[in-house]
């Protein structure tokens, strides 16, 4: 649909007191999220050090936009950002409820993002390694071609490593996070629609939608299923699910199994609808795709261990 979703430069340097402000404002954001105190008062130096943080800032992005303008801004990257800052946003709104700290929260994100982009690559080219002519394509991330499975595997790699060092609940700081992945997906999804990649089966619904030729879509022209955006819808109503199911679910670890369960019977049912080498039958004679077997494993898995472990209530004692 739209793959570049904008392009920079060159920027006079007339336009420094505006990426300054712009800068400024990000700065002040963002101490203000991290501080535990919002409403405390700055003093003069910490406005003067902010100034001069967000100065020499702008001045490096004037310096790096103009050096190799035209920079093209990809929306894929650009959704992929906005889903990983609503996720951690609410996650660390949700997080005021319960004993973690918001450094943590923050930590944790970051750690998990890398672990994250990581894994969901590895296990991408992994499962294509036929369209990758070169180790550059491996490292194209921003056009495209990541793997959930591969990433929530990476990021639940690295949410364990912290959590084992820094002493936390495991299973605790995941069920934190799992409603925030949820809302992250929803974003990320509209990312491949407008990127044109992970998109449907050809179709003659009226909503059916077309991408044009030069983009990420295999079959461009032709009237396709917008799975990208059954996604992200079905993301956001799962989304609500979990905010609902979080103060009734009392064992750590209940609300992700719970997630786990939800997401691999939406993806195991949008595969129907999928197009591209993620949609083909694993073997000939045999209807499942990969994801689709990977969903339906997981599904018993999950849907197993919470049975398993489910809270089961005490029985009273008989009287003598």
């Amino acid at each position: 649909m739209r793959s570049v979703l904008i392009e920079l430069g060159p920027w006079s340097w007339a336009w420094l007191p505006v990426v300054w402000a712009a800068v400024a404002g990000f700065v002040l954001a963002w101490q203000r999220f991290e501080s535990h105190s919002p409403e405390a008062r700055r003093s003069g130096a910490d406005w003067i050090g902010t100034a001069v943080v967000s100065l020499m800032v702008a001045l490096l992005l004037m310096v790096l936009v103009n050096r190799f303008a035209p920079l093209s801004i990809k929306s894929y990257g650009v959704m992929m950002l906005l889903a990983f800052i609503a996720g951690t946003i609410w996650t660390a709104h949700s997080a005021r409820e319960d004993d973690l700290t918001l450094s943590a929260i923050t930590d944790i994100a970051l750690l998990a993002l890398i672990g994250g982009i990581v894994g969901a690559r590895i296990a991408y080219v992994l499962l294509n390694l036929s369209s990758f002519a070169s180790a550059r394509e491996v490292l194209d991330l921003w056009s495209g071609g990541l793997s959930f499975y591969g990433g929530l595997g990476g990021a639940l790699l690295a949410a364990y490593l912290y959590c084992r060092r820094g002493g936390h609940s495991f299973l605790k700081m995941v069920d934190q996070f799992t409603p925030g992945i949820a809302l992250g997906y929803s974003f990320a999804r509209i990312g491949c629609f407008l990127n044109g990649c992970c998109h449907g089966g050809p179709t003659e619904l009226p909503w059916a939608v077309t991408f044009p030729p030069g983009g990420a879509c295999i079959i461009p022209g032709a009237p396709v299923h917008p799975t990208q955006l059954y996604a992200s819808a079905l993301s956001l109503a799962i989304f609500a699910v979990l905010v609902y199911l979080r103060p009734r679910l009392s064992r750590s670890g209940h609300l992700f199994l719970s997630y786990t369960a939800m997401y691999a019977l939406m993806r195991f049912a949008m595969e129907f609808t999928r197009a591209g080498v993620t949609a083909r039958p694993l073997t000939d004679g045999f209807f499942m795709t990969e994801a689709q077997l990977a969903s339906l494993i997981l599904f018993v898995l999950a849907i197993s261990t919470l049975l398993i472990t489910r809270p089961r209530p005490v029985s009273s004692s008989s009287k003598p």
